[in-house]
């Protein structure tokens, strides 16, 4: 994938991440943060899972093969953070109003190229 097409991905995908607080907090009214995010995540991989088998098969064979331990090390440490961030955020907007749960999950998109900047 090039340069400008993983930037317009990463463009759209902040920009429908931002806008969904919405549709987060309405649909937090009927059922609770755990089961929104497994049905949220369950139709993004509906969605990715042809994506990423068309377009980045070959690319994602040769990584889990070049090192195997290596790489379910980094898929599980990205797995349970995703899984702490996600289930945080939605556990959030049932004690704070939607705009303070937007800033605060919207504020890391700067901070952590500025954290990786000074740590790495």
């Amino acid at each position: 994938m090039s340069k400008s097409a993983s930037l317009i991905c990463a463009l759209i995908t902040t920009f429908i991440w931002g806008t969904a607080f919405i549709a987060q907090d309405t649909g937090m009214d009927n059922i609770g943060p755990l089961t929104f995010n497994s049905a949220r995540f369950f139709v993004g991989f509906l969605f990715m899972l042809p994506v990423a088998l068309i377009i980045e098969r070959k690319k994602i064979i040769s990584e889990i093969n070049s090192n195997k331990k290596l790489f379910f090390k980094y898929y599980m440490f990205m797995g349970v953070s995703l899984f702490l961030g996600t289930s945080l955020q939605q556990a959030a907007l049932q004690y704070t109003n939607i705009a303070n749960a937007a800033f605060f999950t919207i504020f890391y998109v700067p901070i952590v190229p500025i954290l990786l900047f000074f740590f790495l």
